[in-house]
């Protein structure tokens, strides 16, 4: 029989004199550190350990090949240029349409979330929205491997749409101006897009280069400045 500890307590209060009874009723409230306690007097013991798996199932478990087969036979292995798509309203059909949105990888940059606007999907221009320039320049390669200059550019979905010639999109100018002079000139694009080979225009540390359209008021690209050769 135990004692509650609000009665153990108010028998040793300043100016009580315990009995031997309460000594020992107070004793024998408390486990001493000789007895065992039985898992039945610890609160939701039983039950805790009864939930827990066997650490011999749980073992089995991590290294059995089969475990949760049906799961992974469910899941999609996504490769590189493979979208997971996700249909957006108003769209219905069961193909990626403009507006949707995916994730995947895309030209070795991994999309999540992000919205189709068009056009080739192999290219990042298609999963990102320009702002009505005509496109960007991306990069300036001098003296690679074949002793040439070349520019990778990225254009506008709209520009995409427009009849191809000799490597250029109708009404697409790529433009420079080397360090010193005042107005941009006219370069010709002679590759197939989005590289263009530049040369023989001698381009040196300094000259900005820029995509212009003549017929479908999209804004320039930003500027490009080329830097010193690595």
């Amino acid at each position: 029989m135990t004692t509650d500890i609000k009665t153990i307590l108010s028998w040793f209060k300043t100016g009580k004199k315990p009995t031997e009874k309460q000594f020992w009723d107070s004793w024998l409230s408390f486990w001493h550190k000789d007895e065992q306690i039985s898992q039945k007097n610890i609160t939701n013991l039983v039950d805790t350990l009864n939930n827990k798996v066997e650490t011999d199932l749980f073992n089995s478990h991590q290294t059995d090949e089969t475990a949760h087969a049906q799961l992974f036979a469910k899941t999609k292995i996504v490769k590189p240029g493979e979208f997971i798509v996700f249909k957006v309203e108003p769209n219905t059909a069961d193909y990626l349409e403009i507006g949707d949105s995916v994730i995947g990888y895309c030209q070795d940059n991994f999309l999540c979330e992000a919205t189709y606007y068009g056009g080739d999907t192999s290219l990042m221009t298609s999963f990102t929205k320009l702002n009505n320039k005509v496109g960007r320049i991306v990069s300036f390669t001098s003296n690679d491997s074949s002793n040439d200059d070349f520019i990778i550019y990225e254009l506008n979905n709209e520009v995409l749409l427009r009849s191809l010639s000799c490597g250029a999109y109708s009404g697409v100018y790529l433009m420079y101006k080397k360090p010193g002079e005042q107005e941009f000139s006219n370069a010709w694009f002679n590759g197939t897009y989005p590289k263009t080979w530049v040369t023989w225009f001698d381009f040196t540390a300094g000259t900005v280069i820029k995509l212009i359209d003549t017929i479908g008021g999209l804004e320039d690209s930003e500027e490009f400045i080329i830097g010193q050769p690595e």
